[in-house]
């Protein structure tokens, strides 16, 4: 028995559709068995990570607001790098989302703040 070589790479709007179709149909669950009952040649793993970081109806996409931006260096310096607990605290973002922004955005600025004792700007 030879195993079906999966596909990696960027997805295809067609492949997000039908991911999104079986979802509907069979709801989030077993990913692995849910993959393999779409016909997408793509991991459990992997549509388990597509729903939740981009395809979830409730999912907020576009840029993090000034008070979305506020609350996550609160949160982070109450919490850590606590990211999905933080990412509770603000609905429709995901946890990934959160963490990529606070490295590539927050974590520079926050210190500069500091050392300066500058308060980020609102």
């Amino acid at each position: 028995m030879e195993e079906e070589k999966l596909r990696k790479g960027p997805w295809l709007d067609e492949e997000d559709e039908r991911l999104a179709y079986v979802i509907a149909i069979l709801g989030e669950r077993r990913w692995d068995a849910l993959a393999k009952a779409s016909g997408l040649r793509r991991s459990g793993k992997s549509c388990r990570l597509r729903w939740m970081n981009y395809l979830r109806p409730n999912l907020k996409h576009g840029h993090i607001t000034q008070d979305e931006e506020h609350l996550i260096i609160k949160l982070q310096k109450q919490l850590g790098n606590k990211w999905s607990k933080i990412a509770k605290q603000l609905p429709g973002r995901t946890d990934n989302e959160i963490k990529n922004y606070w490295r590539s955005h927050l974590r520079k600025k926050t210190l500069i703040c500091e050392q300066g004792s500058i308060q980020p700007s609102p």
